[in-house]
């Protein structure tokens, strides 16, 4: 891979502060309350800076939530392609890690979860269908998790896509509910661990 040119290494830390600063407005006052010039005194920037590197806020918000979704789906592929460990291994540590994605970036996380219906579906249709796709390459991910877990009968034989579904439901479900407890890592995890035992062996005596 070529090496960045100092500009664009220039480049690339202006825009990343200027998506810091936007984060920062749209965490505090909402995403329809912040203007483009509230981001631009927080990053510290020009406003003709700001527009030299995004149109407008719908664009930051954009790359804020896709960066993110790109990065957990990194992670959760990272887990899948461990080989040498068992399938209920893999689904324990992907269920962890998205909690812990989603804790590492809350704000986004919430801002997302908050403002979907309002911006998503009606302002940014665009950005709702690249989720929608990423979402569906995850549960195809699970999929394959459960069709492994099937063919070395570590897995009862239901539907694999039945499960994914059911599963990356209440990965997300938990990871999302790790954001409002007041939790360490150990306790988190022993939670995590305990939700996991419930899907995979279930809660009936």
């Amino acid at each position: 891979m070529a090496r960045l040119t100092r500009k664009e290494r220039d480049d690339n830390r202006k825009r990343r502060e200027i998506l810091a600063a936007a984060l920062e407005m749209f965490a505090e006052g909402g995403f329809h309350n912040t203007t483009m010039a509230n981001i631009s005194k927080a990053a510290q920037y020009p406003l003709g800076t700001i527009y030299k590197y995004f149109p407008g806020k719908k664009e930051m918000y954009h790359d804020l939530v896709i960066e993110r979704v790109h990065e957990l789906g990194r992670i959760l592929y990272d887990i899948a392609q461990k080989k040498e460990m068992a399938v209920t291994d893999q689904l324990l540590t992907a269920l962890k890690a998205q909690a812990r994605f989603y804790r590492d970036n809350q704000e986004v996380v919430k801002i997302y979860i908050s403002e979907r219906s309002n911006i998503d579906s009606v302002g940014m249709p665009r950005l709702n269908e690249r989720v929608n796709r990423l979402h569906e390459r995850m549960v195809q991910l699970f999929e394959q998790m459960f069709d492994q877990g099937i063919n070395t009968a570590e897995f009862k034989a239901y539907p694999a896509r039945d499960m994914a579904e059911l599963f990356a439901d209440i990965v997300h479900s938990a990871a999302w509910s790790c954001l409002f407890r007041e939790e360490d890592k150990d306790t988190s995890d022993r939670r995590l661990s305990m939700i996991f035992e419930m899907f995979t062996t279930g809660i009936k005596k």
